[in-house]
């Protein structure tokens, strides 16, 4: 697979273990220096204006939690330091502040406040932006430096150089057993002053609950602006907080085991607490261990193998059937019941003859689509319905016809007929193509179809001519969702309902979080053929939507 190559200097290529790296090489003095300065010159900054953008995938259900969070810090270096943070979700949006020695939020309480140590919120606030990532946790680390002066910091670290660093993230989370780190990258961007402008983190974990894992994918981009100068920080009125201690009550949890399912995606803090800090998020449909509940409303989890704790409306001990919202017109394949959910125990409001049309709105995890019936929402079973109108018993068999080439579009031929009928339009999709060389307007053909009306879906397409200044291959695009992939070959069901086979060892990708099913992108590959190919395409382009 062709990859971008990395000039620059690099202490070490790849993953120590994985990629057979000796455990004891070291970076270049230089690198290392220059890396830890960078990083460590965060903390001499009198402020900070800072934009997190987080994003954590589950490999189980492709199911995605997100949030965003703006940051203010003033008075870095002295006793006056102030913060203020405002986070954003699906879930939920919420504002909270810390000054003189205490952090403002609104939990369930109402508007409170309680005692913080400068060090505490400090960790807070690195637990979100990574601070502190030195050299220490590295197992790899290149440096490139740019055009413009500024240079690029691209780093990677094992399960075991990370391993007390996650217990700093994790600090008063409870313990990380059945967490794993399975690995982390990233790059850092340092202008020409040596502050540091961004940072970008994928975070790979894993997960096991009574023996069942799931692995995660965290990524993290993080923004610094006004570098070098001061960062104002206005707090609002702050006299309507009341005082709330910093710790609950040991005897206001009750112990309990239980699997219970997240009903919404939901924010997973290290209290029983909307001003505590934000450890990740679960999607919803996620299951999840319930270790006990407060008697104020908060479910205690396992998450990231350590305590969490998550808003009880979030939560059910009923697996809740999630739906996706979409569009587009789907067919009946076989006469099929519309019922009122997601359910054979749905009312029936009617049926749906084979071939008959259905406008989609989305589509549930337990195998239903949701649909417009007769001006109402309703449900059919997705095992009964295509993205490609069925033959159905009407159809000719083994149609035949011969003309003059009108139109040669992608997927589409129109002919003149040869017995004086008109133009006859062909869907030549999945249609054989037995051409010298390409098929162009004014070419005589011979087509095979089946169909009942246009377009006609064409069999074989015969076309003899041979042209003398025969068309070079044309770049061609399909765009569609992922529904498999190897590290070598991918297949997409593309926007016309056709599953196509790519073959990606020559490929380039444009994109900022990978392949990986259920992902919609763009698919570019050179063709012949009006691009009628289905199987094993050579793609020269894969572009993230």
């Amino acid at each position: 697979m062709r990859r971008k190559i990395l000039l620059g200097v690099c202490a070490m290529a790849l993953f120590a273990g994985v990629y057979g790296i000796p455990a004891d090489a070291a970076f270049e003095p230089e690198l290392e220096a220059a890396y830890n300065t960078a990083v460590q010159g965060q903390d001499t900054l009198e402020g900070l204006n800072v934009s997190v953008t987080e994003r954590t995938v589950s490999s189980a259900t492709n199911l995605a939690a997100e949030k965003t969070m703006e940051l203010k810090v003033s008075g870095i270096q002295t006793d006056t330091l102030k913060a203020d943070i405002q986070v954003k979700s699906e879930e939920t949006a919420s504002e909270s502040y810390y000054t003189d020695g205490h952090y403002y939020a609104e939990t369930s309480d109402g508007k409170t406040k309680r005692e913080m140590d400068r060090a505490s919120i400090w960790q807070m606030i690195n637990a979100n932006t990574y601070l502190d990532l030195t050299s220490n946790y590295l197992k790899m680390l290149c440096s490139e430096k740019n055009a413009d002066g500024s240079v690029t910091y691209r780093f990677a670290a094992t399960p075991e150089t990370l391993s007390d660093y996650a217990k700093k993230l994790l600090q008063g989370a409870g313990n990380e057993q059945g967490f794993a780190i399975d690995s982390l990258q990233g790059t850092m961007q340092v202008d020409t002053d040596g502050h540091v402008t961004s940072r970008s983190i994928q975070l790979v974990y894993t997960v096991t609950q009574q023996e069942q894992s799931e692995t995660f994918l965290m990524t993290s981009d993080v923004k610094f602006h006004q570098l070098g100068e001061i960062v104002e920080v206005a707090l609002p009125d702050l006299s309507g907080y009341k005082a709330q201690s910093a710790d609950k009550p040991a005897e206001t949890l009750t112990p309990l085991a239980r699997t219970v399912y997240v009903s919404s995606d939901v924010n997973v803090r290290a209290a029983g607490d909307l001003g505590a800090a934000i450890l990740g998020g679960l999607s919803a449909g996620t299951s999840v261990m319930e270790t006990g509940y407060t008697s104020d409303g908060w479910v205690q989890v396992q998450y990231n193998g350590a305590a969490g704790y998550v808003w009880g409306d979030y939560v059910t001990t009923t697996r809740p059937v999630i739906t996706k919202d979409g569009s587009g017109t789907m067919y009946a394949t076989a006469e099929v019941n519309v019922r009122s959910t997601y359910s054979s125990d749905g009312t029936i409001y009617g049926t749906l003859s084979k071939g008959m049309a259905v406008e989609i709105t989305g589509t549930t995890d337990n195998g239903w689509v949701r649909v417009k019936y007769n001006g109402t929402t309703a449900y059919v079973y997705a095992d009964y319905l295509s993205w490609k109108a069925p033959m159905v018993d009407t159809y000719v068999k083994n149609g035949y016809q011969s003309g003059t080439v009108v139109d040669a579009s992608f997927g589409v031929l129109v002919i003149r007929r040869d017995d004086g009928g008109g133009e006859i339009t062909f869907n030549t999709t999945y249609a054989q193509l037995n051409l010298k060389d390409t098929i162009e307007t004014g070419d005589w053909v011979e087509v095979s179809y089946s169909g009942a009306g246009a377009p006609y879906t064409a069999s074989t397409v015969n076309d003899y001519t041979r042209h003398v200044n025969a068309a070079e291959p044309q770049s061609v695009s399909a765009e569609g969702v992922i529904t498999s992939l190897t590290p070598d070959t991918m297949q997409i069901l593309d926007t016309n309902g056709i599953c196509r086979e790519f073959d990606l060892s020559e490929s380039e990708f444009e994109m900022a979080d990978g392949l990986y099913e259920g992902k919609y992108v763009i698919v570019y590959w050179m063709s012949r053929t009006n691009g009628a190919e289905t199987k094993d395409i050579p793609a020269f382009r894969v572009q993230g939507a």
